[in-house]
């Protein structure tokens, strides 16, 4: 049986990261060492390069004038399409706003290289993650952080995605940026195919796939509520096959009725009606970097984008990550909210009222995407045999949301 770690790479050793950087049209490293980081999903090596050969190298380069490059080796959990993502995404972001995001030298989203794993090749973010000294802060420094933070969402609510997108971003053989598949950071992995779905390899009807549990199209869905569908669809999917759902396969028609009702003229228009934005959906502090030798501790780049696409501007900030420290006691959570509720003050102070608008869902939409998340909820714990206790009242919230649909008049 699988698990998310036992995706990682092994250790590589210095050789074979020597030939990989070779291979690339780089030259030899001076040093290359290992990063101890706890990462589900890659191993990271930091690769140093002698003033010497500085020039040669598409990065900034160090106060010393060497340059070091960031090797992140990825896992097996979602292959190719998280690497690619992640190279699509941070492209835009340096092609379309300012915000900080490291350049990347070289990727690959296949295994067909010398260390036989995907893996990205980055400019290195000068200081250190927020989280590290979030409380040495002075109020005064996490006011100027939320006002620059605001200042990227900002730029990022100035590029809507008009005609309606949700799913993640990719390039092309020629560099282009194009629309891709979604991307979640809650979609089954490969690791849980192995573990929770192979037994059921012609038993329950064929083997399982990513892409028969997840909705993951390669060009993405064109509105909300098509992804909505595509979610709700692959759900009915894990109820009819995981043994573990079979209590459950009484609301199938429910939840096909449930479809229907959102694809309705009169509901579709209201449903669909947001603005669809490019969001991280995880930019909690220990993704943002900052320089605490420079006065102010200016952040100095944005990380970790593989998860992130274009959304429904609602769903830009999904497990609430936005502004946290990392840290889990109540106090801290207080804190967060105390930022979150400075940020929509920094917001207005900047104009931009309207993208603490955007980011709300109106009554219906509240409904269907409440209906969704429960299902979903139901739909990831059973097979893992987790939070057993939960499940009945999940369902009743879920069948609750669906109801909605049949009593609530429509808006004009």
């Amino acid at each position: 049986m699988g698990t998310p770690d036992s995706y990682l790479p092994p250790a590589i050793s210095v050789e074979t990261i020597t030939t990989l950087i070779l291979a690339l049209d780089l030259p030899v490293p001076s040093s290359i060492e290992p990063l101890q980081v706890t990462a589900a999903f890659h191993s990271i090596y930091l690769i140093h390069f002698s003033s010497a050969v500085a020039a040669t190298i598409p990065a900034r380069a160090n106060s010393d004038g060497t340059v070091t490059l960031v090797l992140r080796v990825s896992g097996r959990q979602l292959p190719g399409i998280k690497t690619r993502n992640e190279v699509g995404v941070m492209t835009w972001v340096r092609q379309n706003t300012s915000i900080p995001v490291p350049a990347t030298v070289r990727y690959d989203a296949t295994e067909n290289n010398a260390i036989g794993h995907e893996f990205t090749l980055l400019e290195r973010a000068a200081g250190i993650s927020v989280d590290r000294v979030y409380a040495t802060l002075s109020d005064s420094v996490k006011t100027q952080m939320v006002h620059q933070l605001t200042d990227y969402l900002i730029e990022l609510h100035a590029h809507p995605w008009a005609e309606g997108y949700v799913g993640g971003l990719t390039l092309t053989s020629t560099g282009a940026v194009a629309r891709g598949p979604p991307i979640d950071e809650n979609f089954w992995q490969l690791p849980d195919l192995e573990k929770y779905w192979s037994a059921l390899a012609g038993v329950e009807g064929g083997e399982e796939t990513l892409e028969s549990l997840n909705p993951i199209p390669a060009e993405g869905f064109p509105s909300y509520v098509a992804y909505i569908v595509g979610c709700l669809e692959r759900h009915i999917h894990a109820i009819e096959t995981h043994p573990s759902l079979q209590p459950y396969r009484d609301l199938i028609p429910r939840i096909r009725e449930f479809v229907a009702q959102l694809q309705e003229p009169q509901n579709i228009t209201e449903l669909n009606r947001v603005a669809y934005v490019l969001a991280h959906k995880d930019l909690h502090f220990a993704n943002i970097m900052c320089d605490p030798e420079e006065p102010g501790c200016p952040i100095t780049a944005v990380l970790d984008w593989e998860f992130s696409g274009v959304v429904p501007a609602p769903r830009w900030n999904p497990p609430r990550a936005f502004l946290w420290n990392m840290k889990w006691t109540p106090e801290d959570k207080v804190e967060q909210t105390r930022m979150e509720e400075l940020f929509d003050t920094v917001c207005r102070e900047k104009g931009a009222r309207h993208i603490l608008v955007e980011m709300q869902l109106n009554a219906r939409q509240e409904s269907m995407q409440t209906a969704v998340n429960h299902i979903r909820a139901i739909v990831e714990v059973c097979p893992r045999g987790q939070a057993q206790d939960r499940v009945a009242h999940w369902r009743g919230v879920a069948e609750a949301a669906m109801e909605a649909f049949r009593v609530y008049p429509v808006s004009g």
